[in-house]
């Protein structure tokens, strides 16, 4: 290599600015992302045949963060070798990146190493999740910003946090009728408190609450009912997804009798919060700690976004929510720190070029540390696991199985895995380990699975079809 390189993976907004800066401050810069364009999940992008449309008043706020985020990338895209389509399948060292598109492999090295690989959405299994047209909140989101489709007419939701009530506003503006979206808890309600125990939360976070509520807004405008301390019971249908049923809950997450509530639908979303993808961090040899409001299994890191393995950066939401706007500004110092290790071996060489984005961090996590408790779900949340329901699905292994499986002393999470394959199918776990852990009590949160080398599927034939190393940046 004739120059440091950074490997950035995972094109969002914080590895499109971990990308940006490395390669302002002289580094060769390879951007792998598995989409086919950059964005990520909160800026997914459309085909060019779909760009372009009106942007209605609730979605200006997020339309200019885009516009903002891609400005500053395309400064110095330019001279980053952006690999679309391609997925990273294994890291075995910096020296030894497994890399894979739908074609060919290849092993790539790197001076320094950035995750920033996002998370991914938690849903808690009630009896029909798995029946067609049950899906995620943040997958009809993705349908609708990446190609324009509204996957249903009458779209229920469920889950905890903001998300649910943002993903319903924008249906009810994409023209779906939403009969309802129950919380399990408001999700203002532990806002306020740490806000006016700490003003400066307040004010960093007044341009996301300010879009809060015009989401929600919209949502009153069309009359769609937000239920608080409403929990999901089940979904059912002849085949497919038709209704939902819902109750109150106790304050503890189980169901009041005589509460219950259904609705008619032919979609029902979900989410229960978010996942850390960390496991090519953890595969590197990462250390992690268990968090249940940030993510589940996060990486160590410091503030430059360095881990406990020297070279490894993770960045953004991989190391713990925080929302698009701080995985920004989280990207731009992280992205300094990589370029002052691959040329230097020293992470602080260039944080005055970060100052600010360093500082623009600070106030976006002092709002989100406010905001984290809305994600945290009742205590017995779990009990409306049935022993006949699907925990994971990739296998089909019910509660009962797992309930066996912990009763004969298999209550981590690894042990688990081994014994029932629950989190052996092709999402790598990303659907049922932390509904896994839960079952398997404090155990089960403790231990992180093992991660291993096929992390992302990948074809026999692009494996078979090795590229050498010495193509890349050439």
């Amino acid at each position: 290599m004739s120059r440091a390189r950074v490997v950035v993976v995972g094109a969002g907004p914080a590895g499109m600015m971990a990308a940006a800066q490395a390669a302002r401050l002289g580094c060769e810069v390879v951007l792998v992302d598995e989409a086919l364009r950059p964005g990520g999940q909160i800026h997914r992008q459309p085909p060019p045949s779909l760009a372009g449309g009106a942007v209605s008043a609730a979605a200006r706020p997020e339309a200019e963060r885009k516009r903002r985020l891609f400005d500053r990338f395309a400064r110095y895209s330019g001279s980053i070798d952006h690999r679309p389509g391609t997925s990273v399948t294994a890291v075995y060292g910096l020296d030894r990146i497994l890399i894979a598109d739908e074609t060919s492999s290849q092993l790539i090295r790197a001076d320094a190493l950035v995750v920033a690989t996002g998370l991914h959405e938690r849903v808690v299994p009630v009896p029909g999740w798995t029946l067609p047209g049950v899906v995620t909140a943040g997958a009809l989101q993705a349908l609708l910003k990446g190609g324009r489709v509204r996957a249903g007419d009458r779209i229920a939701f469920a889950g905890a946090g903001p998300l649910p009530l943002v993903a319903a506003a924008q249906m009810v503006e994409a023209g779906a009728t939403v009969p309802v979206v129950a919380l399990l808890r408001p999700p203002w309600s532990p806002l306020w408190p740490g806000l006016l125990r700490d003003p400066a939360a307040l004010w960093a976070g007044r341009g996301v609450l300010s879009e809060g509520w015009r989401w929600l807004s919209v949502l009153r405008r069309a009359g769609v009912p937000v239920l608080t301390r409403h929990v999901a019971l089940s979904v059912s249908g002849d085949g497919a997804a038709e209704r939902l049923v819902i109750a109150r809950h106790d304050g503890h997450g189980r169901p009041v009798p005589g509460t219950e509530q259904r609705f008619a639908a032919d979609t029902v979303a979900f989410n229960h919060g978010f996942t850390a993808n960390s496991d090519l961090a953890r595969m590197a040899g990462a250390e992690t700690r268990f968090d249940p409001r940030r993510g589940g299994w996060l990486p160590v890191r410091d503030s430059d976004g360095a881990t406990s393995v020297p070279g490894l950066f993770v960045a953004g939401d991989a190391g713990g929510l925080a929302g698009g706007l701080a995985a920004a500004c989280d990207g731009a110092v992280v992205g300094a720190a990589a370029a002052g290790w691959a040329l230097h071996r020293d992470a602080g060489r260039f944080a005055a070029q970060a100052a600010t984005d360093r500082a623009e961090r600070a106030r976006h996590w002092t709002f989100q540390a406010a905001l984290a408790p809305s994600w945290e779900l009742p205590p017995d949340i779990h009990a409306l696991v049935t022993p006949a329901t699907v925990v994971c699905r990739c296998e089909g292994v019910t509660r009962a199985r797992i309930d066996r499986a912990i009763a004969d002393g298999h209550d981590g999470l690894n042990g688990l895995k081994r014994n029932t394959r629950a989190g052996m199918g092709s999402c790598g776990g990303r659907s049922c380990l932390r509904t896994l852990a839960a079952l398997a009590g404090p155990r089960g949160e403790g231990e992180a699975v093992n991660a291993r080398p096929g992390i992302r599927p990948v074809a026999l034939a692009a494996l078979a079809n090795r590229v050498s190393d010495e193509s890349v940046g050439s």
